[in-house]
């Protein structure tokens, strides 16, 4: 805390109050309201570079960033979706880049997800062997017997598709990448804004619609895709890659009480059909 009075009195910012929000402090004044948390990327220079000015007014003061707060307007989640997936779209827009396999290769995707998906049925594997142990089933192993054969199917189709997908794309010679917001949410984007980003990192655009997907996939996605591409538009393996990627069944957790596990199996089951639903609509749409 000396070290923040210190930099805010640099900056003539004369605090009444301060308020602890995860690594971040909320700091009030009589005027205004202030975020001060480490700053752990540079990316605010290059986003100035780039023209994209969609976040807020930032000020990087040695080890610090210390950032205007902004307030939530009342708008509702339906719209403010589409208007985050806009702006995800300009970013990657104004960001777009190529670059030589070997610097950034598909070979590293298709490991990742081959080593994923055999860590899910091995992970899948063991947790029915333990059901079929037992004399009496808890409500929630009784839930995922029911269901495994869902979930095994899932696994074994994005198995199947990651093989089909690495099988068209490994003699490519430059993969198109972006700069990733790479914590996209509703909770980081305020009055056109996106805030938190300290996990921006380079890498193709369909990551940033992955890690939204998968925060926000209760909303009719084939709307919000609709509006991504009519901006910014993704080539047949790219479409492909984000497909099987949200296709992938949830790692099972340690939770501490049944009704946890209980709810989170109803939860996997929700998304397993709420994505079966949305792939088969684009997949509507693009015959």
């Amino acid at each position: 805390m000396k070290k923040i009075n210190e930099l805010l009195r640099n900056l003539d910012i004369k605090p009444i109050q301060y308020e602890k929000n995860g690594k971040a402090t909320i700091v009030t004044t009589k005027e205004n309201k202030y975020v001060v948390k480490k700053n752990t990327s540079p990316i605010y220079d290059y986003l100035n570079q780039r023209t994209f000015g969609y976040y807020p007014n930032t000020k990087i003061v040695g080890d610090y960033e210390i950032t205007e707060f902004i307030e939530e307007p009342a708008i509702p989640n339906d719209q403010k979706i589409l208007d985050l997936i806009s702006l995800t779209a300009l970013l990657h827009t104004k960001t777009t880049h190529y670059k030589p396999i070997e610097e950034y290769g598909y070979q590293d995707i298709y490991d990742t997800i081959k080593g994923n998906l055999k860590y899910l049925k091995n992970q899948y594997d063991e947790k029915m062997d333990k059901i079929e142990s037992e004399i009496f089933m808890s409500p929630s192993s009784y839930l995922l017997a029911r269901h495994i054969t869902s979930i095994y199917n899932m696994l074994k189709f994005c198995d199947d598709s990651i093989e089909k997908w690495f099988e068209k794309v490994k003699e490519e010679k430059k993969i198109r990448l972006v700069i990733l917001h790479n914590n996209l949410s509703l909770d980081h984007f305020f009055s056109d804004k996106l805030i938190s980003w300290n996990k921006a990192k380079i890498g193709p655009p369909i990551f940033d619609l992955y890690k939204l997907y998968q925060n926000s996939y209760y909303f009719v996605w084939e709307e919000v895709m609709k509006k991504y591409l009519a901006s910014y538009s993704l080539k047949r393996e790219e479409l492909d890659l984000f497909y099987i990627m949200i296709s992938i069944p949830f790692p099972l957790e340690n939770l501490s009480t049944e009704y946890q596990a209980v709810e989170a199996i109803h939860k996997q089951l929700d998304y397993m059909d709420k994505t079966s639903h949305f792939l088969e609509q684009m997949k509507k749409t693009s015959e």
